[in-house]
């Protein structure tokens, strides 16, 4: 048995007294994307837990999609399981489901002795579809200069942000960078502390805005086995005389999702001096919104509740930006949102290039290399360009922090990134510096 995981629970279990006499058996950590591709295996792991003093000895776990048939797994056997113990339980037959649509996945643990079913059961609605394109996830964070507890979240935010498939955006509570449209934003999820993040707009209410920025990671990480029914795209044309900006968002659907659809886009800046409690001086801000041009809902008529494949629908947002931004930093977030039941989804996100390129980014100096392989799963390699001045290699965790550093010499062959072996699963960005040269990859360890 492996010891008791942070991980967070996907879907909460009904609380239920303790037994003494009869085990309580159910499930945590299982997922399922919303969006699925059709005819893809999705492997179905969960782990089985107990409630009960009494250990949990034999089980197994079964599965169906929607009214189809049962597809019962095999029986485990243990020394038992009790208290904040689990036993990792991979189905031997995966999710593959060939018809395009919608459906739910359920899962449910079957434990001999098990006196309580009515907390057995997970379930995942989903869509299976045909016709998708890759799925970016949209991490938002809440934050203030004056948060004493903000700095690790924010570092996770900025580390996230480099990932391709997440867009990361930071809106401020009541200090010196809050905005009205940003603040009337987030105050919808009633939250009321900081740090606090949500991804995909709380998931249709299945994702609480929460504190645990340890978990985002592997959170977003799991949802990378998602897809996309739409293609979301952003252009912006600025005026550097006037400052004004104008947004053009533009989402093309590859399935037609039934509902009520909204747009929206931010204006991000980064890399923002100013002052951050319980940090260093010259702390520098990233991925701050300034503006929410869509409204606290997005702006909604343009996608019409049945959006046409191969549609392109499109809002165009203008705003003039105050002397004090600096353009050269500002970007723009775009997103297409699904709501229902009160609650919403992001079905995918987007984020422009910085509206005015500066002279420091045309000629900045950067150092390219190359990963192997990647993911790793022991050793790690790089490879630099060759040069007689000695290079400074760091491996930073999800959270900012330095677990290994090294010098190292290159002549163009490969390098061994000493230690990687003994690192924990998980992201890590390898930051390589020589002189003034910099260059940053991510790596995942399986």
């Amino acid at each position: 048995m492996r010891p008791f995981s942070l991980l967070v629970v996907l879907l909460a279990t009904l609380a239920i007294p303790i037994g003494s006499h009869a085990q309580n058996a159910y499930l945590t950590n299982g997922f399922l994307p919303r969006f699925i591709k059709a005819g893809v295996n999705y492997p179905i792991s969960v782990r089985v837990r107990n409630t009960s003093t009494t250990p949990l000895i034999t089980f197994r776990v079964d599965w169906r999609w929607g009214n189809g048939a049962v597809q019962t797994g095999n029986w485990q056997s243990t020394t038992g399981i009790s208290g904040n113990q689990y036993w990792p339980y991979d189905h031997p037959i995966p999710l593959n489901q060939t018809t395009e649509g919608p459906g739910v996945l359920k899962v449910w643990v079957v434990g001999n002795g098990d006196t309580d079913q009515t907390n057995d059961t997970l379930t995942f609605p989903s869509f299976a579809i045909q016709n998708w394109v890759t799925k970016t996830m949209l991490l938002e964070q809440w934050t203030a200069t004056w948060c004493v507890n903000c700095p690790p979240a924010n570092i996770v935010g900025n580390f996230w942000e480099s990932d391709d498939q997440v867009v990361v955006a930071k809106h401020h509570a009541d200090d010196e960078f809050s905005v009205g449209s940003s603040t009337d934003y987030y105050d919808q999820f009633g939250v009321d502390f900081t740090p606090a993040g949500v991804i995909d707009n709380g998931e249709y209410g299945d994702y609480a805005a929460n504190a645990a920025h340890t978990q985002w990671g592997s959170e977003l990480e799991q949802r990378k086995l998602g897809v996309s029914p739409v293609l979301v795209e952003v252009g912006t044309e600025y005026d550097a005389l006037t400052r004004e900006l104008t947004v053009e968002l533009d989402a093309t659907y590859t399935y037609a999702v039934a509902g009520e659809h909204t747009l929206n886009a931010y204006i991000v800046e980064d890399d923002i001096p100013g002052a951050q409690a319980n940090a260093q001086p010259g702390y520098i801000h990233q991925q701050l919104v300034r503006e929410v041009l869509g409204g606290n809902n997005g702006t909604a008529g343009i996608v019409p509740s049945g959006p046409v494949p191969g549609t392109a629908y499109s809002a165009t947002w203008t705003y003039q930006l105050p002397e004090d931004w600096n353009a050269e930093k500002v970007r723009v977030l775009g997103m297409a949102t699904h709501h229902q039941d009160g609650s919403a989804y992001t079905l995918n996100t987007v984020s422009s290039a910085p509206l005015v390129v500066g002279v420091e980014e045309l000629g900045a100096a950067a150092i390219e290399f190359q990963l192997h392989p990647n993911p790793a799963t022991d050793m790690l390699w790089l490879t630099l360009p060759a040069d007689a001045e000695p290079a400074q290699v760091q491996v930073l965790s999800a959270d900012g922090r330095v677990v290994l550093a090294q010098r190292v010499r290159s002549n163009g062959a490969h390098v061994l990134v000493e230690g990687f072996d003994s690192l924990a699963s998980g992201p890590y960005l390898v930051r390589v510096q020589r002189g003034d040269a910099i260059g940053e990859r991510r790596v995942v360890k399986r």
